[in-house]
């Protein structure tokens, strides 16, 4: 297993709603966004329903991966959110600190995203890091209240036959 660059966020792409693949052409390059720590994310009083969460994790990976706006990202993210990466710390303040001083200058070649009930798939690649990268974040009132890296595989399309 190796650690991931990317401990609280994933990518977008412009077919989001869909869940298709990303045109290749479709990379990014060095921003120049400054970040400036944003409120977290505050719960909703009511869980809100799959396609309200799903529009909130496009929202939170445009901002992320093609805008690379850690400061708009970031305001998905619960404060306490858990982090099963054991290469980082728990809080939404860790993952910020962590990925602030490298993240604007990463370049990223999205691959594609998923959304299925409360759960949310990145696929992307970071330049220098190698192979392929999945993130799963857990939704819980409309904010990101956990997230995995480190072994993840991508959901398969395929549905389950009725019995």
């Amino acid at each position: 297993m190796k650690p991931s660059i990317i401990l609280t966020a994933g990518i977008f792409s412009l077919s989001y709603a869909r869940n298709q693949p990303v045109p290749f052409s479709t990379s990014t390059t060095t921003s120049i966004n400054s970040v400036v720590t944003p409120v977290p994310c505050q719960r909703l009083k009511h869980e809100p329903c799959e396609l309200e969460t799903q529009e909130r994790f496009n929202q939170f990976a445009y901002a992320f991966i093609y805008e690379k706006n850690l400061t708009k990202a970031f305001e998905y993210i619960a404060a306490d959110y858990i982090n099963h990466n054991p290469f980082a710390k728990n809080g939404s303040a860790a993952a910020l600190d962590l990925l602030g001083p490298v993240w604007g200058n990463a370049t990223i070649t999205p691959i594609r995203t998923r959304f299925q009930g409360k759960t949310g798939w990145l696929n992307y690649n970071v330049s220098g890091f190698g192979s392929e990268t999945v993130d799963r974040f857990r939704w819980e009132r409309g904010c990101i209240a956990e997230h995995w890296d480190q072994g993840e595989v991508y959901p398969s399309c395929r549905r389950k036959r009725e019995l």
